[in-house]
């Protein structure tokens, strides 16, 4: 089967590669390069599978800014 004329869509991607993740976070990608190496290491200790040269995207934030996925997060409706 070819793929020809074939356009995977990147948007909302769950995965980031590195110069994704450098425009995200405003670091240079050899940085990301670096920072995505030490994640996806991170990960290998806990059991998971890993791309080298990609990160989940909500590992990510989670790991660097601190954001949890939206399913996970709580909002408190009173506020």
């Amino acid at each position: 089967m070819k793929l020809e004329n074939c356009e995977i869509k990147r948007y909302g991607s769950a995965f980031l590669t590195a110069p994704e993740a450098a425009q995200l976070l405003h670091i240079s990608t050899s940085h990301a390069y670096k920072v995505i190496h030490r994640l996806n290491q991170e990960l290998k200790a806990q059991g998971f599978l890993t791309i080298a040269g990609r990160i989940s995207r909500d590992y990510l934030l989670q790991r660097t800014m601190g954001k949890l996925p939206d399913k996970e997060v709580q909002r408190d409706e009173r506020l």
